[in-house]
């Protein structure tokens, strides 16, 4: 079965896994039809995300009916994304995009300001609810090797969330986004394929997650994110990174915040006088490598993938076709990406993803010269850092890129500071508007460590990118 208007891209003789038609023939940028929805549990969801997943029910249009029905009614555009009906497989939904959220529709002021964080879900000793970060700077890493700086190492998680809850007291973020590997060392501890519905218990989700970010300013904040490495398993590709999607319909403690609906997915948000398109991209495919290379972060390897592996028929299937299938996914996310930047009309074009775009360097520079991609968000590498435009060692500027792979979930690869005057563990701060975006790092110690402003970048296959002062739906 397929998931909410999907279809495998055939572009360009692609196939991607799962891959989805993300806009409809009328060109609206939303689907017209939907199919009819899978089975969900919408008692798990908060308030707000049983309202969301009502909406998937009532976006399901009966497969049974005939081209002559009149088109289902727009919805409403509100400040809260939603995904539609839970599809069968965690590659159901991939491209898809979400329908269209507006801040400012109600009389509302949005706060404009967007947080940013990766890296961060740490690990559960036994008979432990705390979070700790993986360390990966002992001698059992000896090109990570360095002192232990106790106070910080051990809570750096902690650290970093309770300085985004003292950001958020006056700089309260409209919805944050996350770059993966949302849990160390290897992602929700279950195994891959289970039906998008069955939610694993593993208390991951509440010590790690539902109980660390919170407080007034975080509550009921949406996290938008990505899978990164860890969440495939690190170094295996058979731990429950679908459950990370499913998680997006909720589980036994979820507070209904969770978007992370498809491997690759799209959403469009309406500001006054301005939008901003995100595109949210797999790139664990710079770490699917044949299963006979060495490599301690080879998901696809024959070293710690055991006999028989598989994800079942969703993929991959076997660990001979995990390379392919990671590279499948990927040339889809090729043709999908520079389709859909080529169709945007928004006045910010924002990429999403886990790897900072040193891989993969030839499609980044594609895509923000040609399409003018403006700002590029990732994680992957255990620190915070900015690629500022008027860098002369960013090979994709004027373009910006922010490496926010600080979140704690396991150690950074250089020593913090015991108050946090350190670039190490932390997030950042994104304030946008029409003219700029701000981009503020904010470190584990909640000091403000630098401050990057990004103009709109042109791009070259497009005159126009369309009017800023985009109709509201």
């Amino acid at each position: 079965r397929r998931g909410p208007f999907c279809s495998l891209a055939r572009q360009g003789g692609v196939q991607g896994p799962g891959a989805c038609d993300d806009v409809a023939a009328s060109g609206t940028g939303r689907p017209s039809r939907v199919v009819a929805s899978h089975r969900w549990h919408a008692s798990e969801l908060g308030a707000r995300a049983t309202a969301a997943a009502a909406l998937g029910v009532l976006l399901s249009g009966a497969l049974s009916a005939r081209a002559a029905d009149p088109p289902l009614p727009a919805l409403p555009c509100t400040d809260w994304f939603m995904a539609p009906a839970p599809p069968q497989h965690g590659t159901d939904l991939n491209g898809i995009a979400l329908p269209d959220v507006c801040f400012n529709q109600t009389g509302s002021t949005p706060s404009l300001h967007v947080f940013v964080i990766g890296d961060w879900g740490g690990i559960l000793y036994e008979d432990s609810t705390t979070p700790v970060p993986a360390d990966k700077r002992s001698n059992k890493f000896p090109s990570f090797q360095r002192p232990f700086v106790t106070g910080v190492d051990d809570a750096a998680q902690l650290r970093v969330a309770k300085a985004m809850r003292n950001r958020a007291a006056h700089n309260a973020p409209d919805y944050i986004l996350n770059m993966g590997d949302n849990f160390y060392w290897g992602g929700v501890e279950a195994q891959c394929g289970a039906p998008m519905w069955q939610h694993m218990q593993t208390g991951q989700w509440t010590w790690i997650f539902e109980n660390v970010y919170k407080g007034p300013g975080i509550d009921g904040k949406q996290w938008l994110g990505v899978l990164g490495n860890h969440d495939y398993g690190g170094y295996a590709f058979t731990s429950a990174w679908d459950q990370a999607i499913s998680y997006t319909w909720g589980g036994p403690s979820s507070t209904g915040r969770w978007v992370t609906p498809a491997q690759y997915w799209m959403a469009k948000v309406h500001y006054p006088h301005f939008s901003v398109d995100y595109f949210f991209l797999d790139t664990n495919v710079f770490t699917a490598f044949p299963p006979d290379h060495d490599s301690g972060h080879n998901i696809c390897g024959d070293k710690h993938n055991k006999i028989g592996a598989s994800c079942g028929i969703m993929g991959p299937q076997s660990l001979e076709d995990c390379p392919s299938w990671f590279q499948k996914l990927w040339a889809a996310q090729v043709v999908w990406m520079e389709r859909n930047l080529a169709r945007s009309t928004a006045q910010w074009q924002i990429a999403v993803t886990h790897f900072p775009p040193t891989w993969g360097h030839d499609h980044w520079q594609n895509w923000t010269h040609d399409f003018g991609v403006d700002l590029i968000l990732t994680g992957h590498k255990h620190l915070q850092e900015v690629w500022r435009p008027t860098d002369v060692t960013n090979r994709l500027s004027p373009t910006a890129v922010v490496i926010s792979g600080g979140g704690g979930g396991i150690t950074s690869e250089g020593l913090p500071d015991a108050e946090g005057q350190d670039d190490q563990y932390g997030f950042f701060d994104l304030t946008l508007s029409r003219k700029a975006i701000k981009i503020e790092a904010i470190s584990h110690g909640g000091h403000l460590r630098s401050t990057t402003m990004v103009q709109p970048r042109a791009a070259a296959r497009q005159e126009d990118r369309g009017s800023v002062f985009d109709e509201y739906v």
